[in-house]
């Protein structure tokens, strides 16, 4: 039976000192000798806002220095409080290089006053690759057996920049030859390609989708997503005095909530969860809040067709109103 876990771990779960040593006590918790560990990191908290705004000032003709020293600068805080001064040479050279590309391509948005979709989701998937690179980088130095993989080796997209279709036939097929061991392998969220080898994403908190397409196809024993919110509360809880997270709900009631506005998991993620009857727990802080299950669970043989048809039917709805 296959018990590898896919954690992923959102842009507040990376985004701080205490929340990065956070995350290694959850993967040295979680880490079994025995089974590969699938991490997916998000960018750092604010980091993907950052490039956003900045390609809005050069589209606009303004300057967009000052936005891009505040990003460069916090990577480069964030690895002097991870790392000894002797390891963090590689990691600052990376992180320069990045910001210099960055840079490059702002200046070319601005030259030109255009941002096509192609530019802007290469320009966005920089924060994962520099975050999962950090993160990797401090496992070892914490002598954990971690790698970093690019999920643009895998994840194959159509090439609707912005709004883009997983082929998961493709996909699975490029999961299927992943040669895995028994290590941490650190895996950019939110990041894809399509068959021109372009870079696409996957959607603001795509990370979710990431991990929920690497769970089906590597047929993973659970998904993990670690986050700052406690779950799915009963109701809004600045307007509700005793609202509280529920333990347990289905798909189509996960659905249904992400629908009406509960920001806890990206709404597509449940398409392929579902698919392979996969469940999802949602934590915090090393608790259990949500436990995700499809009727289905343990009998292939008694799928609800009903209710693929319904969550393919939202996910359609759901990109209509991106």
């Amino acid at each position: 039976m296959n018990k590898m876990k896919i954690l992923k771990f959102g842009g507040t779960s990376v985004g701080s000192l205490d929340a990065l040593k956070n995350v290694k006590s959850i993967v040295e918790k979680e880490f079994k000798q025995t089974e590969p560990l699938i991490v997916v990191c998000s960018a750092f908290y604010g980091i993907t806002n950052s490039l956003l705004l900045a390609a809005d000032e050069a589209l606009t003709q303004n300057d967009f220095s000052e936005i891009l020293k505040v990003a460069e600068d916090r990577h480069y805080q964030i690895i002097a409080g991870l790392l000894p001064r002797t390891s963090q040479n590689p990691l600052l050279m990376m992180v320069k290089v990045s910001f210099n590309e960055i840079e490059d391509i702002l200046f070319s948005v601005k030259n030109l006053g255009e941002l096509s979709g192609r530019v802007k989701d290469r320009l966005l998937a920089y924060g994962e690759q520099m975050s999962s690179k950090i993160n990797v980088t401090y496992l070892k130095a914490e002598n954990f057996p971690a790698n970093y993989t690019d999920a643009r080796e895998f994840i194959v997209t159509d090439s609707n920049f912005g709004n883009v279709s997983v082929d998961f036939i493709k996909t699975y097929e490029n999961l299927k030859n992943w040669n895995l061991e028994n290590q941490i392998y650190v895996v950019t969220g939110f990041t894809a390609k399509d068959k021109n080898q372009d870079t696409t994403t996957l959607g603001r908190g795509g990370s979710d989708y990431t991990a929920a397409i690497l769970g089906s196809g590597l047929k993973a024993a659970q998904i993990q997503i670690w986050t700052d919110v406690d779950g799915f509360m009963t109701a809004d809880p600045r307007l509700v005095k005793n609202a509280y997270s529920q333990p347990e709900l289905s798909y189509q009631e996960a659905m249904e909530m992400s629908y009406f506005g509960a920001k806890v998991i990206y709404p597509p993620t449940m398409i392929p969860a579902i698919e392979s009857q996969i469940p999802i727990y949602i934590k915090i802080r090393f608790r259990i809040f949500e436990y995700f299950h499809c009727s289905a669970v343990g009998n292939p043989d008694h799928i609800d067709f009903d209710l693929m048809i319904f969550f393919k039917v939202f996910l359609f709805s759901f990109q209509l109103t991106k």
